[in-house]
C-alpha cells in the first residue's frame, strides 16, 4: 500500500492519496452486503458441512468460527471425505451476567445439540459452544434468542464482548457500572439486520431492540480494521487483565 501526502498551506487540510490493493479481509467486508454474504445459501447446501468462500470469514461477525475435529481428520482425508466441520459459537454477554434460567437453557442445548456436550467458559466473561454441526447452527441462534441472548459481534473486526468487573447486586455504583457496560455493548453493535434475517427469519432480537437502521453510522460499511475490546472497571480496583484483552 502506497500513501502520498502533499503539502498545503497552514489551516488547510492535506490531501491524502492512498494507492494500492485492499487487503482481502477489507474487500470481503465491503462486498458482504452488510455481513450477509451468501450465508443463507450455504445453510441449505447439504454437500458440505462448512461455509464456503467469504462466508468462512463472515460468520465470525455473527459470533462463530468454523473448526473441524483434528483427531479424525487424517482418516477422513484417506477416505476422500472432507474434514468433519463444525462451528464454535461465542455468546455476547456484557459483564458476564446471566440468569439461572438462561444458564439452564444453555446447558440443555450444549447437552442435546453439540458434539461434545459441554460449555466452555472464557477469560472474557462469556461462554462458548463447541462442536455444533451446520444443521444445528440456525436452531442454536434461535435457541439463544428464546433465552434473550445472541452472539452478534463476538468475533470479527468489531467491538467484542464488553467486560465489567462490578457486582451489580453489591451497590448502586456497581449497578451503574454494569449498566454502562451493557449500554456500551448495545451502542457499538453493528446496525445491519443480517443477523436477524439469516438466523431468526427476520424476527427482532430480544436483547437488541434498537437494531432498526440498515446503515453503519459508527462502524462504517467495512467495519473496523481490527477487533476492539472494551472493559469497564469499578474503582479503586483495576481488574483489567491486559493480556486477556489483547
Amino acid at each position: 500500500m502506497k500513501a502520498e501526502v502533499s503539502y498545503t498551506p497552514d489551516n488547510e487540510p492535506a490531501n491524502l492519496v492512498v494507492e494500492g490493493k485492499l487487503a482481502d479481509n477489507e474487500r470481503l467486508k465491503g462486498q458482504s452486503n452488510l455481513l450477509r454474504g451468501t450465508i443463507k445459501a450455504d445453510l441449505s447446501d447439504g454437500l458440505s458441512g462448512g461455509f464456503r468462500g467469504d462466508n468462512f470469514q463472515l460468520i465470525r461477525f455473527h459470533g462463530m468460527y468454523e473448526q473441524d475435529d483434528r483427531d479424525i481428520r487424517p482418516g477422513r482425508v484417506a477416505r476422500k471425505l472432507e474434514p468433519l466441520k463444525n462451528v464454535m459459537l461465542r455468546c455476547r454477554l456484557p459483564g458476564g451476567i446471566i440468569s439461572p434460567q438462561q444458564w439452564l437453557g444453555i446447558d440443555q442445548f450444549a447437552t442435546e445439540s453439540t458434539e461434545y456436550g459441554s460449555i466452555r467458559l472464557t477469560n472474557r466473561q462469556t461462554f462458548q459452544f463447541h462442536g455444533v454441526l451446520k444443521e444445528n447452527v440456525k436452531p442454536m441462534h434461535q435457541w439463544l434468542n428464546s433465552l434473550g441472548l445472541d452472539s452478534i459481534a463476538t468475533a470479527g473486526d468489531v467491538n467484542r464482548n464488553v467486560l465489567c468487573s462490578s457486582n451489580p447486586v453489591e451497590s448502586q455504583l456497581h449497578r451503574e457500572a454494569y449498566d454502562c457496560a451493557r449500554r456500551l455493548s448495545e451502542h457499538l453493535l453493528p446496525r445491519t439486520r443480517a443477523y436477524a434475517e439469516i438466523w431468526l427469519d427476520g424476527e427482532k432480537q430480544h436483547s437488541t431492540e434498537d437494531l432498526v437502521e440498515e446503515d453503519e453510522p459508527i462502524l462504517g460499511k467495512t467495519y473496523l480494521p481490527r477487533k476492539y475490546k472494551t472493559t469497564v472497571i469499578m474503582p479503586p480496583h483495576n481488574d483489567v487483565d491486559l493480556h486477556a484483552n489483547d
